[in-house]
């Protein structure tokens, strides 16, 4: 029985290791927390350095931000770039581009996001292996910009005009001598408020270096087709247009036959108000633009009346074409005064009345003119404002003291006159007769002037022309007896029946010429 109970016992075997493992297991627990304690510890005192503050080689717009807070970032940031435009703001049609710097176009750096965007680099998992990484390499961060869209929609109000494309509205063209329709094409505005906020939206996220498109609206052509007007249109290039026109100075004659490929230039097609087709119209603005180019090509200053000669032609295309003739015009001159040069001489030189050239100088003392002096010489016109008349032309000769009278080159008339004294001399040069009186008063010398005709300006008010023996207030006629030789204050005197003659002969307009 005590053999069979000690063999019933358990068995003590093996306790030792079990011991063994446990301890091992504590051991490693302890040299793990040891570890973990040791790795926290180190990764503190490694990351500290860095708390509330930015992590090694970070750079925004090239500026070191690198262990700065982010205030100081942002201050760092401030000082870089507050004192210039760094950046333009670029605006682009997709052909040009136009670049606004940053003051104008209130646009700036927001410092403050900028640094915080540098701030959040490598803080997402605070690992130690991150910032090794962010030692051995670097990191550039987008900046962040703000913009002022107000300053922003100044700065397109006032490039719109700019960028602004009109429309083309339809219109007629010769191709060789085809007429032919050319549709309309649409213009283009610029869609202020959609290109403001594009740039409102995106200035934050792709800042200012990069180009932002501008965003336009269609402009529809006011008129799209013409091919209804075609027809008006081939009947107004139908009609046959000659201009010319005459320079009595030169004796020159300018003529110009005007075709189709003119003309046409001249036509504008309209959709007339509710009208269901468009009408053709001549353009008095592309008239007087061809008057111009033909005046170009007389030279020497010469050219026209333009509103007189617009409304010529236009009257006579509108009757269906025929022949206009303009009148010419001169230019003033300018005259450099030479040794020895008088009023008097240079009036005699040039044609011109000296009280003309007195009033064309007001700033100038005649009676000391000085070498190198430049006097204005106003225009032959003043002295013939009225279109010749053909075929009749008044010869004074002052030398022989005759009148000789013409009439379709032939001689009709040749009388003696008196023309002025030394002291008041009549005028040489070409004229014509620019009024008529019966009986003309003369209230500076106080005498009457039978059948006056007038001849010239002489300054003021004051008239010289061609008349009959003048009589004075009190009935007694003046230089009877005395013609053929001079005598008068300027005008040109005829005898009674003489004077009364020409008179009836002579018309506004007339050629008068003095020598």
């Amino acid at each position: 029985m005590e053999r069979a109970t000690q063999e019933n016992q358990p068995q003590r075997k093996g306790k030792p290791g079990c011991l063994s493992v446990t301890f091992v297991v504590v051991l490693l627990t302890l040299l793990g927390a040891v570890g973990l304690f040791a790795a926290w510890t180190v990764r503190g005192a490694v990351l500290a350095p860095y708390e509330g503050r930015i992590y090694p080689n970070v750079t925004a717009m090239g500026v070191d931000l690198g262990a700065l807070t982010p205030d100081e970032a942002a201050a760092r940031l401030t000082d870089a770039f507050s004192a210039d435009d760094t950046g333009p703001l670029l605006l682009t049609d997709g052909q040009r581009t136009w670049a606004v710097p940053w003051s104008e176009a209130g646009l700036w750096l927001d410092a403050d996001a900028t640094a915080q965007r540098a701030f959040d680099v490598g803080r997402a998992d605070r690992e130690l292996t991150t910032l090794w990484r962010m030692q051995q390499s670097h990191y550039e961060v987008d900046p962040v910009f703000a913009v002022e869209p107000a300053a922003v929609r100044d700065v397109l109000e006032r490039l719109t005009p700019e960028v602004a494309l009109p429309p083309t509205d339809a219109t007629l063209r010769l191709e060789g001598d085809q007429l032919v329709a050319v549709p309309g094409q649409p213009g283009r505005a610029l869609d202020v408020e959609a290109t403001l906020n594009n740039i409102v939206n995106t200035v934050a996220h792709l800042g200012p270096d990069n180009q932002f498109v501008l965003t336009f609206q269609a402009v529809p052509p006011a008129l799209t087709d013409t091919k209804p007007a075609q027809t008006q249109a081939e009947e107004i290039l139908g009609r046959q247009l000659e201009i010319s026109t005459y320079d009595w100075l030169t004796d020159e004659t300018f003529a110009w036959t005007l075709g189709r490929e003119t003309v046409v230039t001249w036509l504008r097609v309209e959709q007339a108000g509710d009208a269901s087709a468009p009408t053709v119209r001549v353009a008095e603005e592309a008239v007087q633009a061809t008057l111009v180019d033909l005046a170009a090509q007389m030279g020497e200053g010469r050219g026209f009346h333009v509103d007189e000669a617009t409304q010529q032609v236009l009257d006579v295309f509108e009757t269906g074409g025929g022949t206009v003739d303009l009148r010419l015009t001169h230019p003033p001159r300018t005259y450099v005064v030479q040794p020895g040069d008088r009023l008097t001489t240079i009036a005699a030189q040039f044609g011109m009345p000296p009280g003309l050239i007195a009033e064309a100088n007001p700033d100038v003392d005649l009676n000391w003119l000085h070498e190198g002096q430049q006097l204005t010489i106003p225009s032959e016109d003043v002295l013939r404002p009225y279109p010749p008349v053909p075929g009749k032309q008044i010869v004074i000769s002052i030398a022989e003291q005759r009148m000789r009278v013409y009439e379709n080159d032939a001689l009709l008339y040749d009388w003696p006159v008196s023309t002025g004294l030394p002291d008041s001399p009549t005028c040489t040069g070409d004229f014509q007769i620019l009024s008529k009186e019966e009986n003309a008063y003369a209230s500076q010398w106080d005498l009457w002037m039978p059948h006056f005709l007038g001849v010239y300006r002489a300054g003021a008010d004051v008239y010289n022309g061609i008349h009959a023996l003048p009589i004075l207030s009190n009935g007694q006629r003046l230089w009877e007896g005395a013609l053929g030789s001079p005598n008068s204050y300027g005008c040109i005197i005829l005898g009674i029946d003489e004077a009364e003659t020409l008179y009836d002969w002579a018309e506004i307009g007339v050629s008068v010429v003095i020598e």
